[in-house]
């Protein structure tokens, strides 16, 4: 697998997240209701005051898998590493965590962990001050060789103004999950679909009776795949370009005019029953809604393969990404280069990767994890495919899914709108446009 012809170079990378910050700080209210600088142990009660020696880190997580990883790391890392070192891991629920964290840096880091997990979706509200409390990973990243050691395009999510403030737990390359067993009765191998419109054609085929190929696939999952995004590298909005509102015709057209695919239930019960049921014969998803299908729709052990995404044009890209976290660490920790050689030890090694994605089906951006024969097993649940070689095969081509402060801004104006667009209620060139106004008009009063 030639890995190096699809990432990016540090140069690149560096030049490509350079984005304008807006200027807006939180105020002297969220220092007020900063936690406290002391945390119980597990057993409820206030810590002793460590030795001169000793070196007790605090890390949040909001993701259990990631809680049990870390868990397990920490404890190799003391043993083979630094016996002085003493890791407490916090689970905490998704959006306390990320507020939690928020308060606590920019309150001057009261109570704040040493290091913390940021989910991508929340990292843009770090941003949104002159500082956003964490230790700048570049340097580090470079010296230690991980730069070309990581798919570059993951460090996008966790960059700005050319600094690295976090390294990426997953790839999460989008594939094609389908059923093998359905399609092949139709006498048709979705292995072999070099694009979308030979998806279409052969899903014209399967979609019958209550059946139907899929359900809508996410729009930015799509336009990432496409070389877009909601952002670019310079920080401007694009959610209402020319790729953006064609790319979202074209998931309408799959119901409204090929009657492959439809919005799907409405309720995640709903969703895995009918999957269990065989009434959605293939999905848009990234390598750890592999883990999704084993524990919702556990029936269907051996029906189920991965194939890449069909292109958009002969030759194009054929993965996409969707999702991720990173691990960072706070600017205010006492422990700055114990958490860095903890990073290394767990994020930016070949067992931590492999062992977390035996502990979490996250297949990892640490290229020289890609190739380790524990990654590729033969799965009995996806009819003995070997899941590892094709998120290994497409992932070095994700695209880079660039930040910006005014994301989850974006997210919330557009949320309420998608029912709207998916009832035809409200084109999609139109409600684009109104949200992207909004973010713009957001972005110059900040300035």
């Amino acid at each position: 697998m030639d890995t190096q012809k699809h990432t990016l170079s540090r140069r690149e990378l560096l030049k490509a997240i350079g984005i304008t910050t807006g200027a807006l700080a939180l105020g002297p209210m969220l220092a007020a209701c900063a936690p406290p600088a002391a945390a119980p142990t597990s057993g409820g009660e206030a810590a002793a005051p460590a030795a001169d020696t000793a070196k007790t880190l605090e890390l949040w997580t909001f993701v259990n898998t990631h809680a049990r990883w870390f868990r397990s790391m920490a404890e190799d890392y003391t043993k083979e590493k630094d016996p002085d070192f003493t890791l407490n891991v916090s689970e905490i629920a998704y959006g306390d965590m990320h507020d939690k964290t928020l308060i606590a840096l920019q309150s001057g880091g009261v109570g704040a962990p040493d290091l913390v997990d940021i989910e991508q979706g929340r990292f843009g509200g770090f941003l949104r001050g002159e500082d956003p409390g964490l230790v700048d990973l570049a340097d580090r990243l470079n010296e230690g060789g991980y730069l070309e050691q990581l798919v570059a395009a993951r460090l996008a999510l966790y960059s700005f103004q050319g600094k690295i403030y976090g390294i990426e737990h997953a790839l999460t390359p989008v594939v094609l999950y389908y059923r093998h067993d359905l399609w092949s009765a139709a006498g048709l191998d979705p292995q072999t679909f070099a694009t979308w419109d030979d998806y279409i054609a052969g899903a014209s085929q399967v979609a019958k009776d209550d059946a139907l190929a899929m359900r809508f696939p996410p729009h930015d999952v799509l336009l990432r795949q496409r070389g877009s995004d909601y952002f670019d590298a310079d920080g401007n909005v694009t959610l209402d370009s020319a790729d953006s509102v064609e790319t979202m015709e074209w998931i309408l057209a799959l119901r409204d005019q090929h009657k492959v695919a439809d919005q799907g239930p409405d309720t995640d019960e709903a969703w895995w029953a009918a999957v269990q049921a065989g009434k959605y014969l293939s999905q848009v998803g990234a390598d750890w809604y592999a883990g999704f299908f084993k524990d919702n729709a556990p029936n269907g052990t051996g029906q189920w393969m991965a194939a890449p995404l069909p292109a958009w044009e002969a030759g194009g890209a054929r993965t996409s990404c969707f999702g991720g976290t990173g691990s960072c660490i706070t600017k205010t920790s006492q422990f700055v280069d114990d958490a860095w050689n903890f990073q290394q030890y767990s994020m930016l090694s070949v067992e931590g990767n492999v062992r977390r994605f035996e502990m979490t089906n996250l297949f990892p951006p640490f290229i020289p994890a890609m190739d380790n024969e524990r990654l590729h097993k033969a799965d009995e649940y996806f009819n003995g495919q070997d899941l590892g070689k094709v998120f290994a095969d497409v992932g070095p081509q994700v695209p880079a899914q660039y930040q910006s402060p005014y994301r989850a801004e974006l997210n919330s104006q557009i949320g309420p709108m998608w029912q709207d667009v998916y009832d035809g209620v409200v084109q999609p060139a139109d409600a684009f446009a109104e949200v992207a106004k909004t973010i713009r008009d957001m972005m110059e009063a900040d300035k």
